[in-house]
């Protein structure tokens, strides 16, 4: 199986009720994708008894996320990391707090000459504010693009990510957008 493209980032706020159940707005799109990577933390713990391995634990306590897109329109920006938006001009300030949200994407993947797609979700990602990086226009042009980086968390419920292969890439939007709550 090799992975061959990314498509469809998909991002809706969480809300969690006090009992730990998550729900999710309109899911929505921050900007077509460019690259994302996930770095889980795992809890890595081993105990030896009688000179052996007696068991073993490294389950995943959540992790860090970066998501590349190829834009950053204000609303969306300022949705994501918890800042004001008004007439245009986006305001941070100090005490502004990044929800959480539920993420989504699409791996194109080729399996023995066919295309599959992949649609994987994340529960609870809450992103930070981003680096910056500018640069003069030289002899010749290079796109630049943006990245927010995410911090994943496990929600209540243990389930911090679901994943689906699907045959066709309308089925596996369909299944992302079904993560979310929305019924097709």
């Amino acid at each position: 199986m090799a992975k061959i493209g990314l498509s469809d980032f998909r991002y809706g706020v969480a809300t969690e009720a006090a009992n730990g159940t998550i729900t999710y707005a309109t899911p929505k799109k921050p900007g077509k994708a460019i690259s994302f990577n996930f770095d889980p933390t795992k809890s890595d713990a081993s105990l030896y008894a009688d000179d052996v391995l007696a068991e073993h634990d490294s389950s995943v306590t959540g992790g860090t996320c970066t998501m590349g897109i190829d834009r950053e329109d204000a609303a969306t920006y300022a949705e994501l990391l918890g800042h004001t938006v008004t007439d245009g001009e986006v305001v941070s300030n100090t005490n502004d707090v990044a929800p959480y949200v539920g993420l989504g994407r699409i791996a194109t993947l080729l399996v023995d000459g066919a295309y599959k797609y992949r649609a994987t979700f994340l529960a609870k990602v809450q992103f930070s504010e981003p680096s910056e990086e500018n640069n003069t226009r030289g002899e010749s042009v290079e796109f630049g693009t943006y990245e927010l980086e995410g911090v994943v968390a496990v929600p209540v419920d243990g389930d911090w990510r679901k994943w689906k292969e699907f045959d066709t890439k309308a089925a596996a939007i369909a299944y992302l957008e079904s993560c979310f709550g929305v019924e097709s």
